[in-house]
């Protein structure tokens, strides 16, 4: 394994949420590496990442012991990345095909932008709530940049160096909403369950050319959209630079970085977005429940 080559992932265990590293022999979870090393790495995946300990995690991942505890990945259920990224940046309309979706034009300049809270945060497997709000959401595949250290006014030929790694998104929208009124993008994306994570995180020496890769959304088994990287508007390294020249972009924030096309998704859909090299992120859409009354 290179320095900083690493697969990461959060899991649901019976004994709670763990994190798992993908070697040769399968999955190795966090707590057996503190156990067998005598570490005290994590415990989420969010601590991985912001106190800067993949380096320590490579080098027990060189140790005999270590690798001897590792499980099947088959069978093994995700949890999202994490549950509270500290900024959970969007992207609209980076791709010519999206902006077909809306039937608006592409914007010249930036690309649309939005925040949203971590409320919308679910993992692989997890279900995707339709609001009652909305009569008409889509799902959407993307390409996610993590940030792994905390950075302000970045330029593009140097946010390589501030990124983490890559991981797969389903963005979801209530798009109805959007046709109403364009300002209220910041409610159609900020529904409960309407971005799911992961299940991967890969560091950036797994993606030899980011430029080539392929996003793809699937609703159902049917390929909705797909396009490359390189068909972006404006491209991850961009878009890091952009968005830190306006705040600090705090370790640990995820930017969702555009979708190459949404599919309408509705009750008893599944949907997918699959990221090369990256990730397949696979959820159910299901019903949210209605309104109580008292």
């Amino acid at each position: 394994m290179k320095e900083d080559n690493v697969r990461l992932c959060s899991l649901r265990l019976d004994s709670g949420e763990d994190v798992g590293i993908a070697v040769t022999e399968g999955i190795i979870l966090l707590s057996s590496i503190n156990k067998v090393a005598g570490t005290d790495f994590g415990p989420s995946l969010l601590e991985i990442i912001t106190e800067g300990q993949v380096h320590g995690l490579n080098a027990a991942l060189t140790d005999p012991a270590v690798l001897s505890t590792a499980i099947p990945a088959e069978g093994l259920s995700f949890a999202p990345l994490y549950r509270n990224p500290p900024k959970l940046w969007g992207v609209g309309l980076n791709y010519t095909r999206h902006a077909d979706d809306l039937e608006v034009k592409q914007p010249t300049g930036a690309p649309g932008s939005y925040l949203r809270p971590s409320s919308t945060v679910i993992g692989d497997g997890d279900d995707i709530l339709l609001p009652s709000q909305s009569q008409r959401v889509t799902a959407e595949a993307e390409l996610g940049v993590v940030i792994g250290t905390t950075c302000k006014d970045v330029s593009a030929e140097a946010a390589h160096s501030v990124i983490f790694g890559f991981t797969t998104v389903l963005d979801m929208t209530a798009e109805d909403a959007i046709r109403i009124n364009p300002r209220y993008i910041p409610w159609a994306k900020a529904f409960d369950t309407f971005c799911s994570l992961g299940p991967w995180v890969v560091t950036p020496d797994e993606i030899p050319d980011l430029s080539s890769v392929r996003i793809s959304t699937v609703v159902n088994g049917r390929t909705i959209a797909h396009n490359r990287v390189s068909a972006m508007m404006r491209d991850p390294y961009w878009q890091v630079s952009y968005f830190s020249g306006g705040m600090v972009l705090d370790a640990g924030s995820v930017i969702a970085t555009g979708t190459p096309g949404a599919g309408v998704i509705q009750d008893g859909d599944t949907v997918e977005a699959l990221v090369e090299g990256v990730g397949r992120l696979c959820n159910g859409v299901r019903l949210a429940a209605g309104p109580s009354g008292k």
